[in-house]
């Protein structure tokens, strides 16, 4: 389970990984293109370091896309915050776009939002999530907008 938060050209994440009921630190989660958009992904682990891979590329080729599970959710999301204009989750259904200051999806997407409403960093907002929700696990992990 994960938690992705976006503020202020931040992009930070818990570093959680899950094999059963086991957690494992350390995972890659967020990502910088060479444009400087950033990229935290979420869902299969295979299929988010795919997609990290590829952007860590350049973007070079095809982008890895999410694939419909079986109950009906996404492989993996991806929330995308570009130099300029909205953000922009994407899932199997397609794109969500949201023109707001900051943004979290995840597991502990609730206590993240709530945190930044109060003032937070992207940062702090990962650390609420992994002080309050369940299935977020540090240490916090973070990109600066280049």
């Amino acid at each position: 389970m994960t938690t992705i938060a976006y503020r202020n050209g931040v992009m930070a994440a818990d570093s959680g990984s899950w094999i059963g009921d086991a957690s494992i630190s350390g995972a890659q989660k967020v990502a910088a293109g060479h444009d400087g958009t950033l990229y935290g992904v979420s869902g299969v682990a295979g299929h988010c370091c795919n997609y990290l891979a590829w952007v860590e590329s350049g973007c070079a080729g095809s982008e890895p896309m999410p694939e419909v599970r079986p109950d009906d959710g996404s492989s993996f999301i991806v929330l995308i915050a570009p130099p300029a204009g909205p953000l922009i989750l994407r899932t199997a259904q397609g794109d969500e776009v949201y023109d707001t200051a900051y943004m979290s999806v995840g597991a502990g997407n609730v206590a993240a939002l709530a945190a930044m409403f109060c003032g937070a960093s992207a940062e702090q907002a990962i650390e609420a999530a992994i002080a309050h929700a369940p299935g977020a696990v540090g240490p916090v992990q973070s990109i600066v907008r280049r």
